[in-house]
């Protein structure tokens, strides 16, 4: 490996881990592009990126967890409904054609994204606690990150601002904490197919975890009305780069 190439991981650790923190999101979207530019198979790119997002939403956990950001005994239920749907996900992409999995998908990126514009920064009622709806909620997400292989926060953050009550900035530290879940399933899944670059990722995932630590920083210091003024100028971008492969394919 080339010092030019452990650069270029080393920056790319630290700018997805900033993203990451900052808008709770796996990161994958960003750095699986970047590390095929870089000159890594798409396989062998998806497996760093994955092994960057366990460590990233593990080191976010443990930052979140000690700021008291969310209370971890309820919503790990989010992550138990996950593990659930995504290997619900793996069964239903052998059955169903991937096409329509995909418009499915960008369908409801788009209602929940315009539920996101309408919705107050600050919760206008109180948040929702119910355990088994946060099972179901994280099994929901999970079939589609079992199906395309996301990570999910992207549905996350707007069902729970949306329709669950929560804080913005909090509904974005659960979405990076049920990514914790779904990647770590991932990566298991991936060492087992011995699918994993564990030098280039590990360069990558250290690097990402002062890049989240910075993120979070940031997430805290920003004032809540420009974060989701920030929050939707994102999810508008992801939208339509996903929108744009999938009609010129």
């Amino acid at each position: 490996m080339t010092i030019e190439l452990i650069i270029g991981l080393v920056l790319l650790g630290i700018v997805v881990g900033t993203m990451s923190g900052f808008f709770g999101i796996g990161g994958g979207t960003v750095s699986v592009p970047i590390l095929l530019y870089l000159g890594f198979g798409i396989k062998e790119a998806i497996g760093i990126s994955i092994m960057q997002m366990v460590a990233g939403s593990l080191m976010a956990a443990r930052v979140h967890h000690k700021n008291k950001t969310y209370v971890v005994q309820d919503i790990k239920y989010f992550g138990y409904g996950g593990i659930i749907g995504a290997a619900v996900g793996a069964v239903l992409v052998k059955v169903l054609a991937s096409t329509f999995l995909e418009w499915l998908f960008l369908s409801i990126v788009a209602f929940t994204l315009g539920r996101l514009v309408l919705s107050n920064p600050a919760p206008s009622r109180e948040e929702v606690v119910h355990r088994p709806l946060y099972t179901l909620i994280g099994g929901g997400i999970g079939i589609f990150s079992g199906m395309l292989g996301v990570g999910g926060s992207i549905l996350m953050t707007p069902i729970l601002v949306s329709f669950m009550g929560f804080p913005l900035k909090k509904a974005s530290a659960v979405g990076l904490f049920f990514v914790m879940f779904t990647s770590i399933s991932a990566f298991v899944s991936m060492v087992f197919l011995g699918l994993i670059n564990f030098q280039a990722g590990l360069i990558m995932a250290i690097s990402s975890i002062g890049g989240i630590v910075l993120g979070i920083w940031l997430l805290q210091k920003v004032k809540i009305s420009h974060y989701k003024q920030i929050l939707v100028v994102f999810y508008i971008i992801i939208f339509i780069i996903t929108a744009y492969k999938l009609i010129m394919r």
